[in-house]
Order: C-alpha cells, then sequence, then structure tokens
C-alpha cells in the first residue's frame, strides 16, 4: 500500500513538474534596461541626500527632469478595504475566543488600528467572562461538595 501511494504521488509530482516547465521565459529580462532604470532612480536619490527638504510633491510642482521618465502608477490594488478583519471572521472574536494571540493575528494581518481595537475589547470581555464562569464553576462545586 505504502509503495503504491508513493509511485503516485511521485507520478503527480513529474506531471505537475511538466506543466511549469514550459514558463522559463517568464523570469527573463533586459539587463541594460534595468540598469538604465536604477541609474535614473541613483540620481534622484543623490539629490534628495543632497538637497534636505526636497519631497516628491515638490519636484512633481517644478516638473523636475529628475521624475520625468518615471512611472508613479502604483500596482497594488487600493480598493481593497484595509478593515475587512483576517479570514472574514469579525476582529472581536478573534480576540474572544482566542484571546492575545487573535489580538497579534488582526493586529499582524489588518495593521488597522481601530481593527486592533476590537480584538482587543473582545479579548478583554472573552477574559472576564472566562474568569466569571471559572469562579462561578469553583463556588458551584464548593457549594455542592458542601462547604456552604
Amino acid at each position: 500500500m505504502k509503495k503504491a501511494l508513493l509511485t503516485s504521488v511521485f507520478a503527480i509530482a513529474i506531471a505537475v513538474n511538466g506543466l511549469f516547465a514550459g514558463n522559463a521565459d517568464l523570469f527573463c529580462y533586459d539587463q541594460d534596461q534595468l540598469n538604465k532604470e536604477f541609474s535614473d532612480l541613483d540620481m534622484l536619490e543623490n539629490y534628495v541626500k543632497i538637497n534636505e527638504g526636497i519631497t516628491l510633491t515638490s519636484l512633481m510642482n517644478e516638473n523636475h527632469p529628475l521624475i520625468a521618465g518615471i512611472s508613479f502608477n502604483n500596482p497594488f490594488n487600493l480598493s481593497i478595504p484595509f478593515s475587512e478583519p483576517p479570514l472574514g471572521i469579525p476582529s472581536f472574536w478573534w480576540g474572544c475566543i482566542i484571546g492575545v494571540w487573535g489580538v497579534a493575528v488582526v493586529y499582524f494581518v489588518t495593521e488597522d488600528k481601530e481593527e486592533t481595537k476590537q480584538a482587543l475589547k473582545g479579548c478583554v470581555v472573552g477574559t472576564l467572562v472566562g474568569v466569571i464562569l471559572y469562579f462561578g464553576i469553583y463556588v458551584w462545586a464548593l457549594g455542592y461538595a458542601g462547604f456552604f
């Protein structure tokens, strides 16, 4: 059984590897073009280092020649809401159920102050409910045993 399973996994791995073998030109680039782009950025960086207080906005307002050939298009999709909780689970429940680790997940995944506050509130509520249940069960157990 192990031999058949190992053989099938090996065959699937070879088949999947064959699917991606045709994408070798995907990572080809023009070294001269890359060097030119970085040389333009190096000149801009040196100019900013020499002239303290210069901002990108001021260079754009002056139509400075150093930024003439540089594209400022952001490749990231900014239409994604920043306050979306991780995995679609509300941040309050991350903190309430998982506790401090849930707050850490929300903090590092969303990097949003409001979502982290919600997770922290959930952590406090979850801790209070846990403490109340603990002491309630403790008192009930002592009462059941005849101590009260």
